[in-house]
């Protein structure tokens, strides 16, 4: 098992059905296998989503999606992505060639490609965490009695 993956090959068979799929074909069996690793873990730990230890069959299934685009990702951009980060770790604050500003919040932040964060939205740990009651007020009681029964 490489997270939620059997092996590369459940990969390939993801793979061979998405648009652009170039990055991947062209990975060794070592690399395929770094990736898959290094986007379940990026997931499993990352600070917004809570991953349940034993998923449900439709949520395994959201979370290979989710493993594969992330592993995608990876392959892609994580040499950029590194450099980034390695300049706002140094404290550089804007880059003026690239137009760009950082924060500390910048810098903390895990990302995740837009494909892989749709498919993990059952998992996000801050969806439900507003939730708004209509309230009652009897305005003929006085200030200091005691409502709760």
């Amino acid at each position: 098992m490489i997270g939620w993956m059997t092996d590369a090959a459940e990969a390939d068979t993801y793979f061979n059905k998405r648009v652009s799929d170039a990055e991947w074909r062209n990975l060794d069996e070592t690399k395929k296998d770094a990736a898959l690793t290094h986007a379940y873990n990026r997931i499993y730990y990352h600070k917004d989503y809570s991953i349940p230890a034993l998923p449900t069959v439709a949520q395994l299934a959201a979370l290979k999606i989710a493993q594969c685009e992330t592993a995608n990702y990876l392959v892609i951009h994580l040499a950029d992505e590194d450099r980034r980060k390695g300049i706002q770790v140094q404290g550089v604050k804007q880059a003026g060639i690239a137009k760009e500003t950082y924060s500390e919040e910048d810098f903390l932040r895990v990302p995740l490609p837009p494909s892989a964060i749709d498919a993990l939205l059952d998992f996000y740990k801050y969806g439900e965490a507003m939730a708004m009651i209509e309230v009652d007020r009897d305005e003929n009681e006085d200030i200091d009695e005691d409502v709760v029964k």
